[in-house]
């Protein structure tokens, strides 16, 4: 698996903005021998990774033949559904993916009675190959990349149309962003009143963050735009809902695999497509040129959707994302870090809004 290191003896994920890992349960060998057994695997040895927010997330299992990662699978504090049922539809979405032959992620393991997924101790379990690999360095990465989150979005045939009494994708998820922008605004006007540090980066980006929501949410009302977000009723997509550089690997023999797909779900392309351009190519022109490249190969998209995607990246997610916890040191990175991102995003959005007009 790529970006690992040691610390203890234990290997984790690491990202140079941020070294904060969060706890979480541990396993014993007998353990881990017990749950792969269900997926015929006698495991020679294993031992515990970490990712950026969570420690032990993944049992890296090696046997005779391959190595697994064993996943305890992580639920969707946001869904109003709880664990077994958000494994559940996770897995139905993988089945899907495998009968479409998805080649973009690893394979999953079934138990020796066909699922995708084995409970123990109340928590769902699964297996997928461990792809070894590299992160994401190249304009041909970047490019594999929009390939792979095109071919995702295009598996919509044979997904039943959503529920008539149900928004449609965009809609929901763009509720939840307005809601957090207006939290983020009453959040840090609040706390700069008796946090220096955060006062200090209000004070010369507070209106920034605003005036880029505002555009974005007037983008957003034209009704060009309106219309073709309600009709994702009709043509529902499937989605990671996580694409950021840990999640995306380059194995050994060049190709490009997306892990951990906990949250894969029925949803937004375009807030999709938006969320993996902000959050995987660094404010680097060529590599969102090259995701764009990538993507638009295999699922050309027409000015108005172009002009979606936009307006979603112009949104300061992660601003309103730092807000919710001004005590949290990775939070706090995300705020130092904005002085010298923010002429890098007004670049990007400047080249979005080019492509969005061709």
């Amino acid at each position: 698996m790529n970006r690992l290191i040691t610390n203890r003896g234990l290997p984790f994920f690491f990202n140079p903005k941020s070294s904060e890992v969060l706890m979480a349960k541990s396993y014993t060998k007998a353990q881990i021998r017990k749950i792969t057994r269900r997926f015929g695997l006698i495991p020679l040895k294993s031992s515990l990774v970490s990712s950026l927010y969570r420690k032990n997330a993944v049992i890296k299992v090696k046997t005779k033949k391959e190595t697994y990662a064993l996943k305890p699978f992580s639920r969707t504090k946001m869904v109003r559904s709880n664990t077994i049922q958000q494994m559940e539809r996770a897995a139905s979405h993988i089945r899907l993916l495998k009968k479409r032959k998805y080649t973009y992620m690893p394979a999953w393991l079934p138990t020796h009675s066909g699922k995708l997924w084995t409970l123990y101790q109340g928590t769902p379990f699964y297996v997928s190959q461990w792809i070894k690999g590299r992160g994401l360095e190249t304009a041909e990465d970047f490019e594999k990349l929009g390939r792979a989150l095109a071919t995702l979005h295009a598996t919509s045939t044979g997904l039943h149309q959503m529920d008539k009494g149900k928004s449609p994708p965009a809609i929901q998820q763009l509720r939840i962003w307005k809601n957090q922008d207006r939290l983020f605004q009453k959040k840090m006007t609040k706390t700069s009143r008796h946090d220096k540090t955060y006062r200090n980066w209000y004070n010369a980006h507070g209106e920034d963050c605003k005036r880029l929501s505002r555009r974005a949410w007037k983008d957003l009302q034209d009704a060009s735009i309106i219309r073709l977000l309600r009709m994702e009723h009709r043509h529902p997509s499937l989605i990671h809902s996580d694409i950021t550089t840990p999640n995306v690997i380059i194995s050994d023999d060049g190709h490009l695999k997306i892990i951990d797909w906990d949250r894969v779900k029925i949803g937004s392309a375009y807030a999709d497509l938006a969320k993996a351009l902000m959050n995987t190519t660094q404010f680097n022109p060529e590599f969102v040129q090259s995701l764009l490249k990538g993507y638009q190969k295999r699922k050309p998209l027409s000015r108005t959707e172009r002009k979606i995607v936009t307006a979603l990246y112009k949104l300061p997610r992660e601003a309103w994302h730092a807000s919710r916890h001004p005590n949290r040191s990775r939070d706090r990175e995300i705020l130092d870090n904005w002085d010298q991102s923010w002429p890098l995003r007004l670049q990007i959005i400047h080249i979005l809004q080019e492509w969005a007009h061709v």
